[in-house]
C-alpha cells in the first residue's frame, strides 16, 4: 500500500455536509499518523481529487447518495486507494452490503470524533473492529457462500463424470472391492480396475479409500444413485398343480 513509503496516512474526506467534513478533517489532521490531503462534497470532486492527490484512504460519508455504487467507481479509478465508510449504522445487513460494494473498512455512527484516527489507522493495517452481531453474520454469510461454492463444484464434477465413473464412485463409497465391483457391473475384473484408476485420476486422488471417503462425505449432495442395490434372489417357485 502507498503508506509504506510515507510517514502519515494520506486521507481524502468526502461528505456533502461541509461542517461535518471540515470538523473531521481538522480532527484527523492533528493526528500524528494521518495527513488530510483534501476534502470533497460529491462524487465528481472526489474523482478529480483522487487523480490529483493519490490518497491512501478515501474516508466516505455513508450518507452520500448512491454510496455503494460510488465505492465501485472509486476502486476502479484508484487501484491502491482504500475506501473507508464512516457514520455507518452497524447492522449486519448494512455492513455486509458495504463490504460487498468493496470498502476496506467502516467506522460506526456511534464512534466518538476522538476515536476516528485510531480506527482509521487500524483499518489501514487490515484491522477492523466490529460488533459481535456483525461478526456472527459475516461467519454465517461465509458458510452459505462456501456451501454454494462447494455444491457448484460438485455439480460441475458430476457433469464431467461418465455414467460408468459415477457408478464406480458409488460402489467405492459402499466399500466394494474391484472383484465385487466387477461382479456388480457384470464386467471383467481388469475392466473394473481400469475404471477405478481413471476415476482416481479425474478426482485427483491417489487411493481408492480416499475416493470412498470423498463419496461418503458428499453423498447427501450427490444426485440419485445410478447403481441399484443388488437384488435378492427370488425364492424358488412352487408348482402347486396336481399331476393327473
Amino acid at each position: 500500500m502507498a503508506t509504506q513509503g510515507k510517514a502519515r496516512l494520506s486521507t481524502l474526506v468526502v461528505s456533502e455536509v461541509r461542517a461535518l467534513r471540515d470538523a473531521l478533517a481538522r480532527a484527523l489532521d492533528g493526528d500524528d499518523g494521518i495527513a488530510i490531503c483534501s476534502t470533497c462534497s460529491d462524487a465528481c470532486e472526489t474523482l478529480s481529487a483522487l487523480v490529483r492527490a493519490e490518497p491512501d484512504i478515501v474516508l466516505l460519508d455513508a450518507a452520500l447518495p448512491h454510496g455503494p455504487q460510488f465505492v465501485a467507481e472509486l476502486r476502479r479509478a484508484g487501484r491502491d486507494t482504500r475506501v473507508v465508510v464512516f457514520a455507518v449504522a452497524e447492522t449486519a445487513e448494512n455492513i455486509i452490503a458495504w463490504g460487498e460494494a468493496g470498502v476496506a473498512g467502516y467506522i460506526p455512527q456511534t464512534t466518538a470524533l476522538c476515536d476516528f484516527g485510531a480506527l482509521l489507522l487500524g483499518i489501514a493495517q487490515d484491522k477492523q473492529v466490529c460488533s459481535h452481531d456483525v461478526a456472527a453474520a459475516l461467519l454465517r454469510r461465509l458458510f452459505k457462500m462456501d456451501s454454494a461454492e462447494t455444491q457448484g463444484r460438485l455439480d460441475c464434477l458430476q457433469t464431467s463424470l461418465t455414467i460408468r465413473e459415477r457408478q464406480i464412485l458409488e460402489l467405492l463409497g459402499a466399500g466394494l472391492s474391484n472383484k465385487e465391483i466387477a461382479h456388480q457391473l457384470n464386467v471383467a475384473v481388469a475392466t473394473a480396475k481400469s475404471h477405478v484408476h481413471n476415476l482416481l485420476m479425474k478426482l485427483k486422488l491417489k487411493r481408492r479409500s480416499q475416493a470412498a471417503q470423498w463419496m461418503r462425505a458428499h453423498k447427501p449432495r450427490m444426485a440419485a444413485p445410478l447403481v441399484a442395490a443388488p437384488a435378492q434372489a427370488a425364492p424358488p417357485s412352487v408348482d402347486c398343480s396336481l399331476e393327473r
